[in-house]
This record gives C-alpha cells, structure tokens and sequence, in this order.
C-alpha cells in the first residue's frame, strides 16, 4: 500500500516535467493606447485618398502603424509589429514592392493589406488593427475595445 502513493507522486513529477510551458510561449504586440487623426484633405496626406496608397505613422502603436486607403472614404490600419515575434527589434512589417501585402523581413510573413489576413510564413496570428473611422474630413485611427 505504501507503493501507491510513490507511484502517484513520481507520475505527477513525471507529468510536470514533460509540460513546460516556456517551450510554447506565445507573444502578443504589447497594448500601446492609439489615438490618431489625419486628415486625407491635406496634401501631405492626398495620396490616403487613393484605393491602393498607404502611409506609414511613426512613433504610433507599438512599432509604428501602416494606414492603407482601401476604397472611396474606406481605410485600414495595422500595427507594423509582426504577430509571429513581436518583441523581435527587426520584425517590423512594411508593405511589399506589389502593395498588396505586408511583409515581415524576419520571419517571411506575409499578410494581406486590405484585411490582414495571413497569406504565408510562420505566423498563427494576423497584426493588430486599429479601429478607422472617418468623420467630415478627419481620420481617427484608435484602439477597439471589446
């Protein structure tokens, strides 16, 4: 009877060990308030009001945030962390020399502008978007919240 709680004590050891959940950590693009206005009126940001453009914004989000005009008054905007390794110094998505995806120059994810969904490489996640919402002739780019 004294065998019993060995057994018991042992396979719990056994079954800890073989756990480890450090080996799959996953990361998250840290929460960083957002609160951006442009305005697709001025000619610095003209280019915003064609389908297809985008813009970058440094120093907003995390690792800066990617802004592309999707249709007539429609805009996307997406955290340039990539997904797949946040942290990483060098994972910062730009978009491709086609204009249609964002690209991370590390890991090789690749993910649609238009949406953000993932095309290929490595990531399980698609980058963070940030709510757009065009009032008069103001662009907000902000966090949601759910």
């Amino acid at each position: 009877m004294k065998l019993l709680p060995k057994i018991i004590i042992i396979s719990i050891l056994l079954l800890a060990i073989g756990i480890n959940p450090s080996c799959d950590r996953e990361e998250y693009v840290p929460y960083v308030y957002v609160n951006v206005q442009l305005y697709p009126d001025m000619p610095s940001h003209m280019a915003l009001k064609t389908p297809g453009n985008y813009l970058y914004i440094d120093k907003q989000g995390y690792k800066g945030i990617v802004v592309a005009c999707t249709g007539p008054d429609e805009w996307v905007a997406f955290d340039r962390a990539c997904p797949h390794h946040p942290r990483t110094n060098d994972a910062i998505l730009s978009v491709d020399s086609t204009g249609l995806f964002l690209e991370c120059p590390v890991c090789g994810s690749k993910f649609n502008l238009n949406d953000g969904n993932i095309v290929s490489g490595p990531s399980k996640y698609t980058p963070l978007q940030y709510t757009t919402d065009y009032q008069g002739s103001v662009l907000y780019i902000y966090n949601s919240y759910y």
